[in-house]
């Protein structure tokens, strides 16, 4: 186990403790890679390939990852906040897997760039079960959101 995996699992096992054990209101929120418009523009995640695809360049694709938007991460947090029964409990906060693929086609869409895309379609593995936030009433922008985003960084 890596120092950010031990760290993260001691931060968990006192919200556990304080929020189980003495009864505080504290709970956890794992959100995965969180994605938006930075400011400025050019700090978003996506955005070289982005702007790549926008100015009609070819684009090698090679990644992807489990993903949440940071609106949606504001949300979920909100929720948490005005939940009954969430002490010492942890919530996974992810939306999606994105890969570069998906990424690169829909920004090629977006703008009608008529850019190559190299590479293939990334999926995970394992997929994070977000069962609970959902539970509490959380619902994510899925892949509406993604693409509003991507509009922004085009604008």
């Amino acid at each position: 186990m890596g120092a950010f995996q031990a760290h993260k699992a001691a931060i968990e096992k006192f919200v556990h403790s304080y929020g189980l054990g003495l009864g505080f209101p504290i709970c956890a929120i794992r959100p995965t890679g969180v994605y938006g418009v930075a400011h400025p523009r050019e700090r978003s995640k996506w955005y070289s390939l982005v702007s790549d695809i926008k100015d009609g360049k070819a684009v090698e694709v090679k990644r992807g990852g489990k993903e949440v938007h940071v609106s949606d991460v504001g949300k979920a947090i909100r929720i948490l906040l005005n939940a009954d029964s969430v002490a010492g409990q942890a919530y996974s906060c992810y939306d999606r897997y994105i890969s570069e693929f998906d990424v690169a086609n829909m920004a090629k869409e977006i703008c009608g760039s008529d850019s190559e895309i190299i590479g293939a379609q990334k999926r995970p593995q394992h997929e994070i079960d977000c069962s609970k936030i959902r539970s509490l009433g959380m619902e994510f922008g899925g892949e509406q959101l993604l693409r509003k985003t991507l509009v922004k960084m085009l604008d």
